[in-house]
Order: structure tokens, then sequence, then C-alpha cells
């Protein structure tokens, strides 16, 4: 959250929405993002449908129960999903020039 928060004017020059979502329920979440004071939607997802749908969804792990592991997924304008990461553990997170590129090309690719 805190290299998105310091990354935002980088993402919002290159195009892109910041957006997160959490497999908690509304309350927990909307708690954090007022804490946090983040500057960017902050989603609930209560059922976790979308973690489910999305195939980021642990039930049961070495390290984790009945949540989510990291991921991004990059959208394009047209709402086409064009690159998912999910990371293997909790720690795994992509870094953002990576992210940047995949953007870069998508765009060059038209």
């Amino acid at each position: 959250m805190a290299r998105l928060e310091v990354e935002l004017d980088e993402w919002t020059k290159r195009g892109a929405a910041v957006a997160c979502v959490f497999a908690q329920s509304l309350k927990a979440v909307d708690a954090f993002a007022t804490r946090e004071s983040l500057p960017f939607p902050v989603l609930a997802d209560p059922e976790r449908q979308m973690v489910r749908d999305y195939g980021v969804y642990v039930r049961i792990n070495f390290e984790s129960w009945n949540m989510a592991r990291p991921s991004v997924v990059l959208i394009d304008p047209a709402g086409v999903v064009r690159e998912v990461f999910v990371g293997r553990h909790s720690l795994e997170w992509p870094e953002s020039k990576d992210l940047w590129a995949l953007i870069e090309r998508h765009e060059a690719a038209g």
C-alpha cells in the first residue's frame, strides 16, 4: 500500500487507475481505508467471489487460510483483463517498473 501511495502520480501519468480489493467485510475494509487515508478506491469482497474468479483465493496453505494471495490485475480502458500477477506467497509482489513495462507494451500493441 505504501508503495502505491508514493507512486500514485507515476501511475496516473501512465493513464492507470489504482484500486485495491480486500477479501474482507465492508466494515473492516472501510475502517482500514479510513484509518490509512488511502488516496485511491478500496473495495470489499466479503464473499471472496472476485478473488475466486481471478484465481487468487487460498482456502488453506502453510502461511494462511481463507484469504487471497497478493495479486495485480491490469485491465485496459475497454475492461479487458490484459495481465494477472498472482504471488506465490504473501510477500511476493511485482516490481512497479515491470508493471509499467507491461502497460507500455500493451499500449504499443494497440
